[in-house]
């Protein structure tokens, strides 16, 4: 009996983005205090360029999107590995620099970084297994991010034993080699773009030939992503998956900064993301399996509730009371992260349009991040604390509840049956 080849997908899908952790803000953020000394730019200012970067990284990837429909994840995601090790090499080479040429400099590499890593690496490899499930599309992305969200939780401890060796340069050098070789090599030998031009069916089985275009994935029913935008579903997906990444991205930028706030220690905030792991994963799992049996829209609207209570409670995290809700929410969200961004989409509209269409939710997520650490940054500059700018922002998932409750109100409408 023939392994369907979809788990080999998902395996070596998972690896990508697990690749793609030089280019997130988790690994980032490790770097932030490393980066300032070298370069003499103050913490603002390298939010902005972080902003800047980001920012100009997220409007780029809805190109990046369509390119997945158009030439498959494997080849996008080679293009990808090599921008991400030419970029951590780069950004080796940094040194003193005036405040205008730091900016400048910083936020090309922010760029380039944030593409390459978060942005393209990540949507090609969650695009691809994607396109591989239909049945059990939930329960595979649900099993492949929590796995994920473990490792991304030891990241910054891993990151700094890393720095601590030969210090930064080192550390990001040691990192493209690992990218480049084993990365692209896996990419190389084991991705594949879909079932269909593999001559396969999708959940297994060979595909008829003689009647199928093997070329075209998906059927002539999938929504394209006009569509898709048009259709509240997809904003209600988006908007809590935006905000997380937004403000999460921001507390992961300033973690240490935002620890000394509350008085807390390097190495003990440095550990919240552990426990916060712990949650997160049996959610990813159980919103993994609901999403195969139910509306996405229940697990957004519950992401949205979730961080509600987050943003308030992370505010008082030096509070114990406040701090063991804080780590609960904030797991509740992460771990509904997951459903929202891998399975949602293609349980919404399908799957020949679905690199297109999660590229438009990935770039929101990427400007997002771009803006979250910039706005804490200047909050804190204002008001000497963070506070302020997590209050500000339950605005944003508060939206996503009501959004969530229109939108099923619309698909409950729809699917009556007419009298």
């Amino acid at each position: 009996m023939r392994i369907y080849y979809g788990w080999v997908v998902a395996v070596v899908g998972s690896i990508g983005v697990l690749a793609s952790i030089p280019g997130q803000t988790v690994g980032v953020s490790v770097f932030t205090d490393e980066l300032t000394a070298a370069t003499g730019l103050t913490r603002l200012q390298l939010s902005i360029a972080y902003l800047i970067g980001t920012g100009s990284s997220g409007f780029v990837l809805p190109r990046a999107g369509r390119a997945i429909d158009r030439y498959g994840s494997r080849q996008v995601a080679g293009a990808a590995v090599v921008g991400l090790a030419i970029t951590l090499v780069g950004l080796s080479l940094v040194g003193p620099m005036t405040t205008a040429v730091g900016l400048a400099v910083m936020s090309v590499a922010f760029g380039f970084l944030r593409f390459t890593g978060q942005g393209l690496l990540t949507l090609t490899s969650r695009t691809m297994i994607s396109q591989w499930f239909e049945r059990r599309r939930g329960t595979v992305t649900a099993v492949s991010n929590a796995t994920m969200s473990f490792a991304f939780s030891l990241t910054p401890a891993l990151l700094f034993a890393l720095i601590e060796l030969d210090g930064f340069r080192t550390a990001w050098r040691i990192l493209a080699a690992i990218v480049l070789v084993v990365m692209g090599t896996v990419v190389l030998l084991l991705y594949r773009n879909s079932p269909e031009t593999s001559g396969l069916m999708i959940d297994g089985g060979l595909a008829d030939t003689d009647t199928n275009d093997t070329t075209l994935i998906g059927t002539d029913q999938d929504k394209t992503r006009g569509q898709a935008l048009r259709d509240l579903r997809f904003w209600a997906a988006t908007i809590p998956v935006v905000a997380m990444s937004s403000t999460s991205t921001a507390l992961t930028f300033h973690i240490l900064d935002f620890g000394n706030e509350l008085g807390i220690d390097e190495e003990r905030m440095v550990r919240i993301f552990v426990p916060i792991a712990f949650v997160s994963v049996p959610v990813t799992l159980l919103g993994g399996w609901l999403v195969d049996r139910i509306s996405p829209l229940f697990i957004a609207f519950t992401m949205s509730a979730a961080q509600v209570v987050m943003f308030f409670t992370v505010s008082n995290l030096n509070r114990p009371v406040f701090a063991v809700v804080a780590v609960i929410s904030w797991g509740i969200t992460a771990g509904c992260f997951a459903p929202l961004t891998s399975a949602a989409m293609p349980a919404f509209f399908g799957r020949r349009h679905l690199g297109a269409i999660s590229g438009i939710q990935m770039s929101a997520m990427v400007i997002g991040s771009a803006i979250g650490p910039a706005f804490f940054a200047l909050t804190e500059s204002v008001t000497d604390s963070y506070r302020p700018a997590l209050w500000i922002s339950i605005v944003i998932p508060a939206l996503g509840l009501i959004t969530a409750v229109a939108a099923r109100s619309n698909e409950m409408r729809q699917a009556r049956p007419l009298a």
